[in-house]
């Protein structure tokens, strides 16, 4: 679960690990969702699919015909919520990064305002913009720090 990329500084690095710090129940939960999805719905559509038209000699079982039926609506169910935790993961990143931006202390608010309206408007592209706006922090950090 954890993200660990060489060419990454400490100060995003630690950004990175208290962001998941937050997401990863949700993540574990979304992992086992698909997971158990994909598994359901092929079971269910394999067996619907050799039940119904490559089994001719023995009788089709309306028992066995619901219970395929119900295993791959539980899967798709399992989907469905799969795609409803992938957006409560985004929003909670966005949360993340928003909040971030908001409570530094280095930034001018004309900065921080870009960076809010760059992370609202893209949300696609929002954890570059949040690195972005990390290594431009980290900027202000060092020049405050050494004064020439």
């Amino acid at each position: 679960m954890n993200i660990k990329i060489n060419n990454i500084p400490g100060f995003i690095q630690a950004e990175i690990e208290q962001l998941q710090s937050k997401l990863s129940p949700l993540l574990k939960k979304n992992m086992k969702y698909g997971f158990f999805s994909t598994v359901l719905i092929g079971f269910s559509i394999i067996n619907l699919f050799f039940l119904l038209f490559k089994n001719e000699s023995i009788p089709i079982s309306k028992i066995a015909l619901g219970i395929y039926a119900l295993v791959g609506a539980v899967g798709f169910a399992l989907l469905k919520e799969n795609k409803h935790n992938k957006r409560e993961i985004v929003i909670m990143s966005q949360k993340f990064m928003l909040e971030r931006i908001k409570n530094s202390s280095y930034l001018t608010d004309a900065r921080k305002s870009n960076y809010f309206k760059r992370v609202n408007e893209h949300p696609l592209t929002a954890m570059n913009v949040f690195f972005e706006f990390l290594a431009e922090e980290q900027q202000w950090k060092n020049k405050s720090s050494h004064p020439e």
